[in-house]
Protein backbone atom coordinates (compact mmCIF):
# COMPACT_ATOMS: atom_id res chain seq x y z
CA UNK A 1 0.00 0.00 0.00
CA UNK A 2 1.24 3.33 -1.09
CA UNK A 3 2.12 5.83 1.86
CA UNK A 4 -0.24 9.40 1.10
CA UNK A 5 2.07 12.11 -0.42
CA UNK A 6 3.47 14.42 2.46
CA UNK A 7 2.91 18.29 1.21
CA UNK A 8 6.46 19.70 1.83
CA UNK A 9 6.02 23.59 2.37
CA UNK A 10 8.14 25.38 0.02
CA UNK A 11 10.48 27.87 1.01
CA UNK A 12 9.19 30.47 -0.52
CA UNK A 13 6.39 30.31 2.45
CA UNK A 14 8.44 31.00 4.38
CA UNK A 15 10.06 34.35 2.89
CA UNK A 16 6.87 35.63 1.83
CA UNK A 17 5.22 35.11 5.97
CA UNK A 18 8.92 36.64 7.25
CA UNK A 19 8.28 39.64 4.97
CA UNK A 20 4.61 39.76 5.53
CA UNK A 21 5.46 39.97 9.48
CA UNK A 22 8.43 42.59 9.03
CA UNK A 23 6.12 44.27 6.84
CA UNK A 24 3.46 44.65 9.68
CA UNK A 25 6.01 45.06 12.03
CA UNK A 26 7.44 47.74 10.85
CA UNK A 27 4.09 49.35 9.88
CA UNK A 28 3.19 49.53 13.94
CA UNK A 29 6.66 50.80 14.77
CA UNK A 30 6.55 53.05 12.33
CA UNK A 31 2.72 54.29 13.67
CA UNK A 32 3.61 53.91 17.31
CA UNK A 33 7.10 56.38 16.99
CA UNK A 34 5.34 58.84 14.88
CA UNK A 35 2.59 59.05 17.46
CA UNK A 36 5.26 59.35 20.07
CA UNK A 37 7.06 62.33 18.01
CA UNK A 38 4.31 64.12 17.61
CA UNK A 39 2.95 63.81 21.14
CA UNK A 40 6.75 64.77 22.26
CA UNK A 41 6.16 68.18 19.43
CA UNK A 42 2.99 69.10 20.51
CA UNK A 43 4.18 68.92 24.58
CA UNK A 44 6.86 70.97 23.65
CA UNK A 45 5.36 73.97 21.69
CA UNK A 46 2.28 74.38 24.51
CA UNK A 47 5.36 74.25 27.13
CA UNK A 48 7.02 76.74 24.80
CA UNK A 49 3.41 78.74 24.86
CA UNK A 50 3.42 78.71 28.74
CA UNK A 51 6.65 80.23 29.06
CA UNK A 52 5.54 82.98 26.57
CA UNK A 53 2.52 83.63 28.35
CA UNK A 54 4.63 84.08 31.73
CA UNK A 55 7.20 86.34 30.16
CA UNK A 56 4.58 88.51 28.24
CA UNK A 57 2.88 88.80 31.74
CA UNK A 58 5.84 89.89 33.42
CA UNK A 59 6.20 92.41 30.67
CA UNK A 60 3.47 93.79 31.33
CA UNK A 61 3.75 94.38 34.42
CA UNK A 62 6.87 96.01 34.31
CA UNK A 63 5.69 98.20 31.79
CA UNK A 64 3.24 100.13 34.45
CA UNK A 65 5.07 103.92 33.94
CA UNK A 66 4.58 104.20 37.79
CA UNK A 67 5.95 101.31 38.56
CA UNK A 68 8.76 102.29 41.72
CA UNK A 69 10.81 99.76 43.68
CA UNK A 70 10.10 99.56 47.58
CA UNK A 71 10.60 96.65 49.59
CA UNK A 72 7.84 96.99 52.24
CA UNK A 73 5.85 94.67 54.09
CA UNK A 74 2.46 93.90 53.43
CA UNK A 75 -0.53 93.08 55.25
CA UNK A 76 -1.99 90.26 52.56
CA UNK A 77 1.00 89.81 50.92
CA UNK A 78 0.68 92.27 47.79
CA UNK A 79 2.14 95.97 47.20
CA UNK A 80 0.18 98.18 45.25
CA UNK A 81 0.17 97.88 41.39
CA UNK A 82 2.82 100.95 41.42
CA UNK A 83 4.92 99.32 44.24
CA UNK A 84 7.16 96.34 43.77
CA UNK A 85 10.48 93.82 44.02
CA UNK A 86 12.53 91.79 41.84
CA UNK A 87 10.02 89.02 43.33
CA UNK A 88 6.54 90.43 42.11
CA UNK A 89 7.82 90.21 38.56
CA UNK A 90 7.14 86.39 39.19
CA UNK A 91 4.46 86.14 40.78
CA UNK A 92 2.46 88.52 38.56
CA UNK A 93 4.49 86.21 35.59
CA UNK A 94 2.78 83.09 36.78
CA UNK A 95 -0.69 84.28 36.59
CA UNK A 96 -0.21 84.80 32.86
CA UNK A 97 -0.75 81.07 32.95
CA UNK A 98 -3.53 81.55 35.72
CA UNK A 99 -1.66 80.03 38.81
CA UNK A 100 -1.44 82.20 42.20
CA UNK A 101 2.03 81.87 43.22
CA UNK A 102 2.10 82.86 46.56
CA UNK A 103 -0.82 80.21 47.21
CA UNK A 104 1.49 77.57 45.97
CA UNK A 105 4.20 78.84 47.89
CA UNK A 106 2.41 79.25 51.19
CA UNK A 107 0.99 75.67 50.82
CA UNK A 108 4.36 74.04 49.97
CA UNK A 109 5.92 75.34 52.85
CA UNK A 110 2.87 74.76 55.04
CA UNK A 111 2.98 70.71 53.37
CA UNK A 112 6.95 70.44 53.63
CA UNK A 113 8.37 73.08 56.23
CA UNK A 114 11.09 70.95 57.13
CA UNK A 115 12.43 71.68 53.44
CA UNK A 116 12.62 75.51 54.31
CA UNK A 117 13.21 75.61 57.69
CA UNK A 118 17.16 77.10 56.55
CA UNK A 119 15.56 79.98 55.09
CA UNK A 120 11.79 80.34 56.81
CA UNK A 121 12.17 80.63 60.26
CA UNK A 122 8.86 81.39 61.16
CA UNK A 123 6.50 81.17 58.00
CA UNK A 124 4.53 84.23 56.97
CA UNK A 125 2.13 84.10 54.07
CA UNK A 126 2.49 87.56 54.21
CA UNK A 127 6.11 87.75 52.87
CA UNK A 128 7.63 84.21 51.83
CA UNK A 129 6.24 84.41 48.31
CA UNK A 130 8.06 87.62 47.80
CA UNK A 131 11.57 86.50 49.27
CA UNK A 132 14.27 84.61 46.63
CA UNK A 133 15.42 82.64 49.04
CA UNK A 134 12.01 80.97 49.38
CA UNK A 135 11.34 80.78 45.71
CA UNK A 136 14.79 79.26 45.46
CA UNK A 137 13.58 76.62 47.73
CA UNK A 138 10.52 76.37 46.24
CA UNK A 139 11.39 75.97 42.59
CA UNK A 140 14.43 73.71 43.26
CA UNK A 141 11.66 71.19 44.63
CA UNK A 142 8.42 71.81 42.13
CA UNK A 143 10.49 73.04 38.68
CA UNK A 144 12.61 71.98 36.45
CA UNK A 145 16.16 72.55 37.24
CA UNK A 146 18.42 73.58 34.51
CA UNK A 147 21.63 74.18 33.24
CA UNK A 148 23.03 78.14 35.06
CA UNK A 149 25.51 78.09 32.54
CA UNK A 150 24.74 80.77 30.18
CA UNK A 151 26.77 79.68 26.81
CA UNK A 152 24.14 76.92 26.38
CA UNK A 153 21.63 79.12 24.73
CA UNK A 154 19.14 76.77 23.67
CA UNK A 155 18.58 75.92 27.07
CA UNK A 156 17.36 79.20 28.05
CA UNK A 157 13.31 79.89 26.65
CA UNK A 158 11.58 82.55 27.12
CA UNK A 159 9.16 82.31 30.84
CA UNK A 160 12.55 80.33 32.06
CA UNK A 161 13.13 81.79 36.30
CA UNK A 162 16.77 82.80 37.08
CA UNK A 163 17.97 83.42 40.04
CA UNK A 164 21.35 85.63 41.37
CA UNK A 165 22.93 84.52 44.77
CA UNK A 166 19.72 84.02 46.54
CA UNK A 167 19.35 87.49 46.18
CA UNK A 168 17.79 88.64 42.84
CA UNK A 169 15.38 87.35 40.29
CA UNK A 170 13.91 87.70 37.09
CA UNK A 171 12.28 86.29 34.02
CA UNK A 172 13.78 85.21 31.00
CA UNK A 173 12.64 87.26 27.85
CA UNK A 174 12.18 86.13 24.22
CA UNK A 175 15.04 89.20 23.22
CA UNK A 176 18.17 88.04 22.68
CA UNK A 177 22.08 90.10 22.64
CA UNK A 178 23.89 89.69 19.70
CA UNK A 179 25.83 86.63 20.91
CA UNK A 180 22.31 84.87 21.52
CA UNK A 181 22.30 85.04 25.58
CA UNK A 182 18.31 86.00 26.33
CA UNK A 183 17.68 89.22 28.10
CA UNK A 184 15.90 89.06 31.53
CA UNK A 185 12.61 91.08 32.56
CA UNK A 186 13.65 92.45 36.54
CA UNK A 187 13.03 95.09 38.88
CA UNK A 188 16.10 95.21 40.47
CA UNK A 189 16.76 98.71 40.75
CA UNK A 190 14.38 101.63 39.12
CA UNK A 191 13.38 101.70 36.34
CA UNK A 192 12.01 98.29 36.02
CA UNK A 193 13.41 97.16 32.96
CA UNK A 194 13.62 94.54 30.02
CA UNK A 195 17.34 94.38 29.30
CA UNK A 196 20.49 92.70 28.53
CA UNK A 197 21.91 91.73 31.85
CA UNK A 198 21.51 88.16 32.21
CA UNK A 199 25.60 87.68 32.62
CA UNK A 200 26.43 88.98 36.36
CA UNK A 201 23.19 90.66 36.85
CA UNK A 202 24.31 93.98 38.84
CA UNK A 203 27.42 92.12 39.98
CA UNK A 204 25.89 88.89 40.76
CA UNK A 205 26.20 85.41 39.31
CA UNK A 206 23.27 83.22 37.94
CA UNK A 207 22.60 80.50 41.29
CA UNK A 208 20.05 78.75 39.62
CA UNK A 209 17.60 78.54 36.54
CA UNK A 210 14.20 76.89 36.60
CA UNK A 211 11.46 76.13 34.41
CA UNK A 212 7.50 75.85 35.62
CA UNK A 213 6.67 72.40 34.34
CA UNK A 214 3.77 72.45 31.74
CA UNK A 215 -0.17 72.84 33.80
CA UNK A 216 1.54 71.84 37.12
CA UNK A 217 -0.57 72.63 39.60
CA UNK A 218 -0.38 72.16 43.25
CA UNK A 219 -3.32 73.90 44.83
Amino acid sequence: MRGKKRYRVKPRFFVILILLICFVGGGVLYFNLHSRSANENAERSAQLEQGRQIMLASRIYICNKDLRYDDQYYNGGYPPDDIGVCTDVVWKGFRGIGLNLKNLVDKDIADHYEAYSDVVSVPDPNIDFRLVPTLEVFFQRNAEVLTTDINNLLAWQPGDIVTFESSHVAIVSSIRNIWGRPYIIQHGKDPAAEEDRIYASDGMEISGHYRWPLVKKLD
